[in-house]
């Protein structure tokens, strides 16, 4: 009701200031000449009249300004409507994982060197088929370096890409400040074992071990394609502490 009450009050003042820059002489008989004996010689001169226009010119910019100052606020307090999640959100969350673009062929057994990271998801990829969504994934770097001395793998090759060449995408988490440095794949009891072992960048001879695991809470995501020796072939992975790491489904917007 205020803001009516308002609206209605703004509207009636701008077309009174509207009305005395087009034709101050009419407003100036309308509202005060009835009230003099001869409004003929009461009329003040041209002087005052272009007084009243820039007077009424001034009162329509500042109304206009105070109108536009109103309904900007009115907009940007808005709520605003959640953005639909994507395919690649849905298949490894927000924000997205930076996609590791190195050829992995894994060891099969952990190094001891290194500490060992979490796989929160997989996902089979078919060499020379993989997924139409990994050409537009961003590229994991570390401080704005894609290869930082000690990254896991080699460089794919011109022309070619690493998940291209690969069997299997991992979501690998580890300790933020420290680089994927060795994969591991073995089978075990029926299973499929994988784990990402997490470094210091730079040089070997680094306590990797120690530095990487007192990194506490602060972890990052990346995504790796891996060499497989054997297909999965429907078995089950899990980790090499035992953790089951789940299917992740290709999806499409």
């Amino acid at each position: 009701m205020t803001s009516w009450i308002l609206g209605a009050a703004a509207g009636l003042l701008g077309a009174i200031l509207l009305w005395g820059l087009v034709s101050p002489r009419t407003q100036w008989r309308v509202l005060v000449g009835w009230s003099t004996s001869d409004p003929d010689r009461a009329e003040p001169g041209d002087g005052v009249h272009g007084l009243t226009r820039i007077i009424c010119l001034l009162g329509l910019l500042g109304l206009l300004a105070f109108a536009g100052l109103q309904a900007w606020g009115a907009v940007s307090h808005q709520p605003r409507a959640a953005t639909e999640p994507t395919a690649v959100d849905r298949m490894w969350g927000s924000p997205v994982p930076g996609l590791v673009d190195r050829l992995v062929s894994p060891g099969a057994v952990p190094p001891a060197d290194l500490a060992p990271g979490g796989i929160a998801g997989f996902q089979e990829i078919e060499r020379g088929w993989a997924p139409d969504y990994l050409v537009g994934m961003p590229r994991w770097s570390f401080l704005g370096d894609p290869e930082p001395t000690g990254l896991l793998g080699a460089y794919p090759g011109d022309g070619y890409t690493a998940y291209g060449l690969s069997d299997v995408l991992v979501a690998a988490t580890g300790p933020l400040g420290c680089v994927p440095r060795a994969a591991a794949v073995a089978p075990a009891d029926g299973v499929v074992q994988i784990g990402v072992y997490w470094g210091l960048p730079g040089a070997t001879g680094q306590d990797s071990l120690a530095a990487c695991a007192a990194a506490g809470g602060m972890r990052q995501t990346v995504l790796i394609p891996i060499q497989l020796p054997d297909p999965i072939e429907g078995r089950d992975v899990v980790t090499f502490e035992g953790a089951p790491v789940p299917p992740v489904a290709v999806l499409h917007d």
